[in-house]
């Protein structure tokens, strides 16, 4: 009976992903695997956020193993990353502060590089950083001041 059981299971999985093995489907995947690196590194503690990218990543594998699709890594990472653009409305403060934190992972970025130009990349990326937090006080300043009109 174990052997029933555990024989299900293993085709209900095999049956599943071969079903959602399309670009569409691992591109979100993967998506979760980014944001769970993401986590880690703005994490005291990267290693939960490590080991569940790695789970995760397992699972991308087993999906591109099975997917007759052809596709490069290049259409994968695309498709991934249409799941974090922004579409906040402009001229609002959650805007400016998805545009800070976007230039805030820049400025991450090129800290944690090391060629010769890193340096002045991550001045360049640090200063874009401040002054995009210095547009969302100035965005809050201006919304205090001139509230929106909710029709």
């Amino acid at each position: 009976m174990p052997d029933e059981e555990s024989d299900s299971k293993s085709n209900f999985r095999d049956e599943f992903l071969k079903a959602n093995a399309n670009l569409d489907f691992i591109g979100s995947q993967f998506a979760d695997v980014l944001r769970d690196l993401m986590r880690a590194v703005s994490s005291d503690d990267p290693t939960d956020g490590a080991y569940r990218a790695a789970k995760k990543m397992d699972f991308v594998a087993d999906l591109l193993s099975r997917c007759e699709e052809k596709f490069g890594f290049r259409h994968l990472f695309l498709k991934a990353l249409e799941e974090f653009r922004d579409d906040t409305e402009w001229d609002t403060v959650e805007h400016a502060t998805v545009h800070a934190a976007q230039r805030g992972i820049k400025y991450l970025v090129e800290r944690s590089c090391s060629d010769h130009a890193a340096r002045g990349r991550a001045s360049k990326r640090e200063h874009e950083f401040l002054s995009a937090i210095k547009e969302i006080e100035e965005m809050r300043e201006y919304r205090r001041r001139k509230p929106r009109i909710e029709l």
